[in-house]
């Protein structure tokens, strides 16, 4: 692992696990080993955490964060936010170990603003990344609720606020099918949102709609057996059906000046941030040509070349702390070269 480092909020998530203390969050050392910063939110986990894990976990942070993958977040208010009200997920192996955390470092876990997430329920390969998987990858849920119940809710108050009278509440009660200041015995007939978890107060209520909205807006709650799964809950999982019944929040969800997600995160941003990032140049002389690209924060790559398309060979290594790739090619006249640039994973 890396050793201890601090960037800002700012910053391009270089997705490296760092161990010790952490200088913003210092209380969380003992408890959480291990972190990585993903612009102005971290990914504190305990050494049972497995690393692809804790990873992943950051990956979908960062596709929320940076939606469009430019490198930088979409909304930097929200992500000051996260960053002012020191707000971090924390990850244990299971919700025994995180118990056992909290029972353990309790006073000092409140001086940050934490939401946990188990390594148990972090799950690449299910569902929604994986339409033939009726498993959810709860990492999309877990994340997803303190960048709207603490940055959000916190920039834009009266819109985003966890309290009765705003706008997502608001749409909220009307989801409900009225206002209830605690979870009613039984909701009404046309309700699409009936949460009864007796320990959601309102605004842990408004916390899990919004969730359920935007995630169905982006398409995340529409796989294997997941209609079924979640009914007794939500019933409108699909972009068509919110559109239709809920165009309150949709309203809310899809107005330009928050700068919310438009497509669910796939745990890819990483891989895909590296290939947005690369742009070839070439420089041409006499008898060769230089390929000139700039090469993202931590990348692990590889040129290769082929005369057919069919077979590629290696051409190049490239050492992992390389900024700028200066690749000369000797130019042969009447034969044909290819070359490409590959990433690790």
């Amino acid at each position: 692992m890396t050793p201890v480092g601090q960037a800002n909020q700012a910053a391009e998530p270089d997705f490296k696990i760092r161990s010790g203390k952490n200088d913003r969050l210092p209380g969380l050392k003992s408890a959480l080993p291990k972190h990585v910063q993903v612009f102005g939110l971290f990914i504190q986990a305990t050494d049972r955490v497995p690393d692809a894990k804790l990873l992943h976990a950051a990956d979908i942070t960062a596709g929320f964060l940076d939606n469009d993958r430019n490198g930088k977040p979409d909304n930097p208010t929200v992500n000051d936010e996260l960053w002012n009200e020191r707000a971090a997920i924390v990850m244990g192996y299971d919700e025994r170990e995180l118990e056992r955390l909290h029972d353990r470092y309790g006073e000092l876990f409140d001086n940050y603003t934490l939401q946990g997430l188990f390594a148990t329920e972090t799950l690449p390969n299910a569902g929604p990344h994986n339409p033939k998987s009726s498993e959810f990858d709860a990492s999309i849920e877990e994340i997803l609720h303190i960048i709207t119940s603490v940055g959000y809710a916190g920039v834009y108050p009266k819109v985003f606020g966890e309290r009765r009278g705003t706008e997502l509440a608001n749409a909220m009660d009307i989801a409900r099918g009225g206002y209830f200041r605690t979870v009613p015995s039984r909701y009404p007939a046309d309700a699409w949102y009936s949460y009864d978890d007796r320990t959601c107060d309102y605004g842990c209520q408004v916390t899990e709609y919004v969730y359920w909205a935007l995630t169905s807006l982006l398409d995340g709650q529409d796989f294997k057996n997941r209609g079924g799964d979640i009914e007794h809950e939500w019933k409108l999982n699909t972009p068509e059906k919110l559109r239709a019944k809920d165009k309150a929040v949709v309203k809310i969800l899809t107005n330009a000046e928050y700068r919310l997600p438009t497509r669910l995160p796939d745990g890819k941003y990483r891989q895909k941030r590296k290939q947005a990032a690369v742009r070839l140049n070439i420089i041409p002389d006499e008898n060769r040509f230089t390929l000139n690209t700039e090469l993202p924060v931590g990348s692990t790559a590889i040129v290769e070349t082929t005369h057919d398309l069919l077979s590629w060979s290696l051409a190049r290594r490239v050492p992992d702390d390389t900024a700028l790739l200066k690749f000369p090619i000797e130019a042969r006249m009447g034969q044909a070269q290819f070359f490409r640039l590959r990433f690790g994973d």
